[in-house]
């Protein structure tokens, strides 16, 4: 931003005060101090944001991050700024709300599909450590949809678009019904304007005027059930709104003339037999609409929901909905299983998620009451925090567990993109199997065409998997391996018996590696049998080896200390082998150099490995998590025992390995 001329703190109030024909009001002048004289259109909309949070009740903190948020969204101040004049505890806030307007922007809502979109929902909530962000975020979006009026009818549909998508569900799972109506009539205005203009020509009475009718018949019934001595009961109302009317109007195929819940009072009191008497005394003192009438303490709905309905012919022959039912029901209805939001959205499934916005829609209200307080500004942290939501490459959003891995997000979207998984790219950044995901990232898996599984995936202390879905994959592939192996079976145990009483003698087989190396390995009893070297321990010239006779791959040469040896009733499957006289060839042996982070180190091994001969099939670099560590993972072409001993001594040597071994 160019020469600072701050704008005048007290003008603006005034402004804003006049604007809203309304008291006096106080707003943090310090963030407004935040603008020059240049940027008038964007503090009016910091202030026009501030003004719908302090609707809400929001905390002097919150008002000043509104305020100063236009401004930072557009750069003309910066993070470092919020934070000299407002704290960082307030940076950290705004840095919560710009990253949900980065997610928020997103394009094509009308092509996703409800999973999608309430994965989406979801991501907005679970990537903000303070709720506040998101009542911001909500407030500005309404903020906007005030302001399109005027707009480009391509603009318009657009908002109401991303709005139906997504800002009006969450301001109504938080219970923001003010936010959500006026955000709902805005978007229908701009994305069906005929209907709305019918609706709101059909509606006798202004909405204003409907709720002056309202608060009137809520203190009628107030007087009317204090006379009757019904004790501890609370009544409360509201007036229906336009896209409301028109959702019911398409949900039932009625006319405006059907709908008789436009205004709206709910009655609550202590227990069930209360909830009748109340009903008694309301049909008594006023006409009711025989077929409107609806018992749902008797005959719960599907999802729990309990409550009296009926229709009322008010004062002036008005027609008032009344739902009458205990203050326990109310709390379920609006925070426990029955929650209005997932009946209105037709959302039936219960989990862990509506608890917690049930939870958070608590803890917003507390804060309401302890507005001014220290308290008030405490963030709701880690409600979410069991879960991530990233991002495939084509912008569909997958939700897994904290923690979890890009083998885990590639096992959730197909398990051969799990099995044939050899990288992963995160917001275009290569990273190791191993690297933790966070909310928000992008993810893109690399696939070789002939890769499978490794067993050290499914090691819990190598950090490659998190879900239980990926190991179950995983497992599921070496399961379905033995399987092969076990339909074959029978042929070469015939071979086996049949090749046995012939000699004892050792017999010298061809053994075939992944180099078509053909080495020599004395076999006892056994004579032209298909052989070759396990993958897994990759078995040198020198080592101690055992053979294992397989379903469908013949007899596999494994080191004696291979953990994939099977024993107990697989016992019998092992066979003594031991190696021939000559070995030519290279053969593959797994290395693992743990390193200190060293630009030239991995230079000097190649260079090293070079002069000695060696030939590198596979190099792979880990990081150690929370460490200046790294493992260096190396396939190597070696020619026998002798010559990886000599190896690996001289990679101790040297300078940044911490440790070398064979795997």
């Amino acid at each position: 931003m160019s020469k600072h001329q701050p704008i005048h703190a007290e003008e603006w109030l005034h402004h804003l005060t006049a604007t809203r024909g309304d008291h006096p009001i106080t707003l943090p002048k310090t963030a407004i101090n935040l603008y020059d004289s240049k940027s008038r259109a964007l503090l009016e909309k910091g202030l026009g944001i501030a003004d719908i949070l302090l609707n809400l009740g929001l905390d002097n903190e919150t008002l000043a991050c509104a305020i100063a948020y236009p401004a930072l969204q557009v750069r003309e101040i910066h993070m470092d700024s919020i934070v000299d004049c407002l704290g960082e505890r307030s940076s950290k806030l705004l840095h919560d709300v710009l990253q949900m307007q980065s997610l928020g922007k997103l394009q094509h809502y009308e092509e996703r599909g409800n999973h999608q979109l309430e994965n989406l929902r979801k991501m907005l909530l679970a990537m903000v450590t303070d709720i506040r962000a998101v009542l911001i975020v909500l407030a500005e979006r309404l903020w906007e949809l005030r302001q399109a009026k005027n707009r480009d009818k391509t603009e318009q549909q657009q908002l109401a678009s991303e709005t139906f998508a997504v800002y009006a569900p969450l301001a109504n799972r938080l219970g923001l019904w003010q936010v959500k109506w006026e955000m709902e009539d805005f978007c229908l205005r701009y994305s069906a304007p005929d209907v709305y203009a019918n609706i709101a020509k059909g509606i006798a009475a202004r909405r204003d005027d409907r709720e002056v009718y309202i608060k009137q018949f809520i203190h009628l019934t107030k007087d009317i059930l204090s006379s009757a001595g019904i004790p501890h009961f609370e009544v409360t109302g509201r007036v229906k709104h336009i896209y409301s009317i028109y959702r019911k109007m398409m949900r039932k195929h009625i006319d405006l003339e059907k709908i008789y819940d436009m205004s709206a009072i709910r009655v609550m009191v202590d227990n069930i037999e209360t909830c009748y008497t109340v009903l008694s005394i309301l049909q008594h003192q006023w006409q009711h609409v025989q077929e409107e009438f609806d018992d749902y303490i008797s005959n719960p709905k599907p999802n729990g929901y309990q409550s009296i309905h009926t229709v009322l012919i008010g004062p002036d022959n008005h027609y008032v909905e009344v739902q009458i039912r205990t203050h326990k029901m109310h709390q379920e209805s609006e925070l426990g299983v029955a929650a209005h939001w997932r009946y209105k959205e037709g959302v039936l499934q219960t989990s862990s998620y509506e608890a917690k916005i049930a939870l958070l829609r608590q803890l917003m209200e507390w804060q309401k009451e302890v507005v001014g307080q220290d308290e008030s500004s405490k963030p709701a942290q880690d409600l979410f925090a069991d879960t991530i939501y990233v991002f495939t490459p084509a912008g569909d959003i997958i939700d897994l567990p904290k923690g979890a891995t890009p083998l885990d997000f590639a096992y959730t979207i197909h398990s051969e993109v799990g099995h044939r998984c050899r990288g992963a790219k995160v917001d275009g950044n290569i990273v190791p199997l191993i690297y933790q995901l966070q909310t928000g990232q992008r993810v893109e898996i690399l696939t070789a065409k002939q890769a499978h599984p490794s067993r050290d995936w499914l090691s819990p202390h190598r950090g490659f998997i998190k879900s239980a879905r990926a190991r179950a994959k995983i497992q599921h592939w070496f399961r379905e391996q033995d399987s092969q192996h076990e339909e074959s079976g029978e042929l070469q145990d015939k071979e086996v018996k049949r090749q046995q009483p012939l000699h004892e003698k050792t017999q010298i087989v061809d053994l075939r590696t992944v180099q078509g190396v053909t080495p020599n390995v004395g076999i006892v009893g056994i004579n032209n049998l298909l052989t070759h070297i396990a993958r897994c321990c990759k078995p040198l010239p020198g080592d101690p080896i055992v053979g294992y006779v397989t379903r469908n791959r013949g007899l596999s040469i494994h080191r004696r200390d291979c953990p994939n040896i099977m024993d107990g009733e697989e016992s019998g499957r092992r066979m003594d082998v031991s190696w021939g006289e000559k070995h030519k060839g290279a053969y593959a042996a797994d290395l693992l150099v743990r390193i200190h982070e060293h630009s030239g180190l991995l230079r000097d091994l190649t260079t090293m490995l070079t002069n000695e001969k060696v030939s590198i099939q596979a190099l792979q670099i880990q990081k150690v998590k929370d460490s200046s560590e790294a493992d260096l993972h190396l396939t190597v072409e070696i020619a026998h025992r002798e010559q990886l001993k000599t190896v690996l001594e001289q990679i101790r040597k040297m300078h940044g390995v911490i440790e070398a071994r064979r795997r």
